[in-house]
């Protein structure tokens, strides 16, 4: 009997002691389950900062499939034969990106002008008719666009790199930087350095020892496009209620007063900033445009009167208003640019109380 109960009161000890076993190890389930909820919280709190983030830093889209072209006579002449391709694609809109392109590879001459044979053959050489060129980069072209989610830029470097290039930026980021295309130049020269195929042209490329490819590619087709659709964003008031001029940090190039241009002494009567044609231009005041056109020296010039002054845009690449209409401080109004008496991209403003005469130095406005 007594043997019974011994035996009992184990079995009970070791119920007991299973029971008090499996509530710990519940507690200690729970407890993990809690942390790994307070983990998914916390992740998703930061993605969404970060969202915020790169929302912030977006750049302004452009329209690049609108823009005028820049290109020589040796490129034009295919213009119909690429829009024909194009429209096989479905891509018609991109007919001055890839005349642009073609620009950039070979300046429209040669028998493969889109330098499609490596990408067909893998070698140079095995296309000698400029209608396969076309035709064969034109269809390399739209696989890519496809690929890259119609990203120009993405597709633009890519067309230069290969495929791999839209992977690489689809796990770091999904969006073409120019430091992803520097990183990936430079992982790919290491693995094919060896070989002695690929050599540093550009400065930059040896600096960044980034050989494979050209890293600048995306810059250097661009230069033959001036985007003519202009995308929608204001700037905020840097100085009272005056707006910066542009969306970028100001630079001042070049002063008021007399100075040295084509070795002569002429009187600058505003200030110059540095800015590229792919920059939108904003109004530093509210106001109603009283020129939009083309005027000489100045190139494609806005001039906007407010109160009793008018603030003048010179050498735009691109203009988006017209004479009358009311403009609010900050609001995009054209695309820096070069036109007129320039040598290079810049945006040249004046502050002055008539549309030709009384200038006054903008600098003090802006603090500089």
């Amino acid at each position: 009997m007594w043997s019974t109960v011994r035996q009992s009161a184990r079995v009970a000890v070791r119920m007991k002691w299973r029971l008090l076993t499996l509530k710990y190890r519940l507690i200690a389930l729970g407890i993990a389950l809690l942390l790994l909820l307070l983990i998914i919280i916390v992740a998703g709190i930061l993605d969404t900062l970060t969202g915020v983030e790169n929302d912030q830093a977006t750049e302004t889209p452009i329209a690049y499939s609108d823009a005028s072209l820049q290109v020589s006579d040796d490129v034009l002449q295919y213009r119909k034969a690429i829009a024909r391709e194009l429209k096989k694609q479905q891509l018609e809109g991109q007919t001055n990106v890839v005349l642009a392109l073609m620009m950039q590879e070979s300046g429209g001459r040669g028998n493969d002008p889109m330098q499609s044979s490596e990408s067909k053959c893998g070698r140079i050489g095995c296309i000698t008719s400029p209608d396969e060129s076309i035709r064969y980069g034109v269809k390399h072209f739209a696989s890519v666009f496809q690929q890259a989610n119609q990203d120009v830029k993405l597709t633009l470097q890519s067309y230069n790199f290969g495929g791999g290039f839209i992977d690489y930026v689809q796990e770091n980021g999904g969006r073409y930087t120019k430091q992803l295309a520097i990183s990936f130049s430079q992982m790919m020269y290491q693995r094919v350095k060896k070989s002695g195929i690929y050599q540093c042209h550009r400065p930059s490329a040896i600096e960044h020892q980034a050989c494979y490819g050209d890293i600048e590619y995306v810059d250097a087709v661009l230069r033959y496009l001036t985007p003519t659709v202009l995308a929608e964003g204001k700037t905020g008031p840097i100085k009272g209620k005056l707006h910066a001029p542009l969306d970028i940090s100001l630079q001042m190039t070049s002063g008021f007063g007399s100075r040295i241009v084509f070795g002569k002494t002429d009187v600058h009567t505003g200030i110059d900033f540095s800015c590229h044609n792919t920059d939108t231009v904003h109004a530093v005041r509210s106001g109603t445009v009283t020129y939009s056109g083309l005027r000489g020296p100045y190139g494609q010039l806005i001039q906007i009167k407010q109160g009793e002054w008018i603030t003048a845009y010179a050498h735009l690449s691109a203009r988006q208003v017209k004479a009358g209409q009311k403009i609010e401080a900050g609001q995009a109004i054209g695309m820096c640019g070069s036109t007129g008496r320039s040598t290079g991209n810049h945006l040249h403003i004046e502050f002055k109380t008539s549309d030709w005469s009384g200038h006054i130095d903008p600098a003090p406005l802006f603090s500089l």
